[in-house]
């Protein structure tokens, strides 16, 4: 009986050069979401955090209940 489980595992990889290419594209569309600027709203709540002048999750609509 031959153990061919190490001939198995090596047809399921990808091609280096498949593989290289999928890194460079994932590498390029990271760099240009890190390039984009923080939205003004996002700026605001960090800086609410930040100070601690956000209410707890779910307060302002604990009276407002759909059921």
């Amino acid at each position: 009986m031959t153990d061919n489980s190490n001939n198995n595992r090596a047809d399921i990889g990808l091609e280096p050069l498949l593989q290289a290419h999928i890194g460079r594209k994932l590498r390029e569309f990271y760099d240009s979401a890190v390039r984009e600027p923080v939205p003004d709203r996002f700026k605001l709540l960090l800086d609410q955090l930040e100070n601690g002048e956000l209410e707890s999750v779910g307060h302002e609509d604990e009276g407002n209940d759909p059921a």
